[in-house]
């Protein structure tokens, strides 16, 4: 049943007006139940206060400068894989020992955001952003000069420590400014950043490897995250709603711009609504609410799956120089090209999927008696729209479609059709695979509303630390069964994953998921 109002026979009892109430209660237990969040989202007051007192001009300029610093993640990664060949050569080891770097930097980039993420939802997104920049000039300013694989290694590690917040602040940075209506063309904006930096990664790495040599690549990534530094600290305004609600509060002199600091603050909004925008917390964060979140069931399905599609692009992205060396031959430049078709397919899921998740927000809205507000939001959204479905409905179709590129993405590799074969595979696989994980985060985010940054960081965990281990696996496996086969194996563990239980989970009527709503309501204040 579509209606709200309407009652399912399907459901012992019945979906009265005392319920109703229920549900929109329901909101404050779930943010409580991952970190005693206080934030009351469910004022009255939301509705007369604008979500972000910024402009839609400085909300784009604020999400390009958090994509361009988001950039340096993935560029970091990229720039790096043409080199691997040259580098097991210049250093003696092994293709297996080299991919090893990638490892340790996917585990160091999982676990070092368990430990900051609640800072950052207390304490602010951009002295963060300007801590990891300053840190990472110096790591590749060190990586530039070492000569030794024990070296490489460390410094490997220290370069993903300092780049490990900046995916989950800029995910924050989004939930900060941007209602949950509007954040799937948003967040589709920030991944931008990262999807321009896959594609242009290989191709700098490869030409610098092939006319300048690898040490070229850790010298451009200096000058390159010094110049984000200069950028974060000239323009870039705290956006932590614990610090700054909707923006109206001027932040502490430390932490603002350079460009503030020169122009006098003016608030925008009167002090009322000052105040009700304010997120506030009753304790101090600590590394077990990013734990609460992967433990927590209706987030647990989510984080795992985004995890084994992870894992398939890693295997996927981290195989390409030996793949293509081996079977057509390529130098390093011709694998930094390869890497196009598969950011290019993700560059434009923005398109395909971001606007599209938007559109079903909306939809399941109508159909719930919501009106959506532009730059307004409230808890009635949150207790009211089915979430899981407004979001799934759309990622598992994508999912589905990925599994199958995949898998026939292994066997052409395998039977050395021709490179458009695998190219365009790539392609879709980009943009089908980005689609579901962009999806996915959206409702991670959505979920856990209070606390986005740490909701980034509990995903993420799992995320690097198990495409750390498919690495580090993936040349042993495929020397093993065969790249057909391999890709095979990984498909089929998503497709286990897209099982009918977890379809019938969030495909499920809108009375039936208000219906379980109350039942954990019931169960809960029966055990208080």
């Amino acid at each position: 049943m579509d209606s709200y109002n309407r009652r399912d026979a399907s459901c012992p009892d019945v979906i009265d007006l005392e319920a109703d109430q229920k549900v929109k209660q329901s909101t404050e237990i779930r943010s409580k139940s991952i970190g005693d969040a206080s934030a009351d989202d469910s004022s009255a007051d939301e509705l007369k206060s604008p979500y972000t007192v910024l402009s839609e001009r400085e909300k784009r300029f604020f999400i390009a400068v958090v994509s361009t610093v988001n950039f340096l993640g993935p560029v970091t990664a990229t720039i790096y894989y043409p080199a691997l060949g040259p580098l097991a050569r210049e250093l003696n080891v092994s293709e297996s020992h080299i991919n090893l770097t990638i490892t340790f930097y996917l585990i160091i980039l999982g676990i070092v955001p368990l430990l900051t993420a609640g800072f950052s939802d207390q304490n602010g997104r951009r002295l963060i952003l300007i801590g990891c920049l300053v840190a990472f000039a110096f790591v590749n300013i060190a990586l530039a000069l070492q000569t030794s694989f024990p070296a490489l290694v460390s410094l490997r590690c220290l370069q993903s420590f300092s780049t490990s917040n900046i995916a989950v602040v800029a995910a924050a940075t989004v939930a900060d400014v941007i209602t949950r209506a509007e954040r799937g063309k948003y967040l589709a904006y920030i991944t931008l950043g990262p999807n321009i930096g896959s594609a242009v990664g290989p191709i700098v790495g490869g030409v610098l490897t092939q006319f300048l040599g690898w040490r070229s690549i850790f010298w451009l990534l200096a000058i390159f995250a010094a110049l984000l530094a200069i950028l974060v600290i000239c323009f870039l305004r705290e956006t932590c709603r614990a610090l700054v609600g909707n923006g109206s509060i001027p932040p502490a002199p430390y932490n603002r711009t350079l460009f503030d600091i020169i122009r006098p603050w003016t608030p925008h909004t009167p002090e009322k609504i000052e105040e009700t925008t304010l997120t506030t917390f009753k304790r101090r964060p600590s590394v077990l609410d990013a734990l609460k979140i992967l433990f927590d069931l209706e987030s647990c399905f989510i984080i795992l799956y985004n995890t084994a599609l992870y894992c398939g692009f890693t295997a996927v992205t981290s195989s390409i120089p030996a793949l293509y060396e081996r079977t057509y031959g390529f130098n390093s430049l011709e694998v930094g090209l390869a890497y196009l078709p598969y950011v290019l397919g993700s560059t434009l899921s923005r398109w395909t999927v971001g606007n599209l998740a938007d559109w079903n927000f909306a939809r399941h809205a109508r159909t719930a008696g919501i009106t959506i507000q532009k730059n307004h939001q409230c808890a009635e959204q949150l207790a009211r729209i089915p979430l899981e479905r407004a979001r799934l409905q759309l990622a598992l179709p994508l999912a589905y479609l990925s599994t199958v590129f995949l898998a026939a993405y292994g066997w052409v590799i395998q039977r050395e059709v021709h490179i458009a074969a695998p190219l365009s595979l790539l392609f879709l696989m980009g943009n089908t695979m980005t689609g579901t994980s962009n999806t996915l985060n959206l409702l991670n985010i959505d979920i856990n509303a209070q606390r986005p940054a740490t909701a980034t960081a509990a995903m993420n965990f799992l995320r690097f630390t198990c495409g750390a281990g498919v690495a580090a696996a993936a040349l042993p496996l495929e020397g093993a069964i065969g790249t057909g086969w391999m890709a095979t194996l990984v498909s089929g563990v998503h497709w286990q994953l897209q099982s009918n239980h977890n379809q019938g989970r969030y495909f499920k009527t809108q009375d039936e998921l208000h219906y379980n709503i109350i039942k954990q309501l019931q169960s809960h204040n029966a055990a208080m």
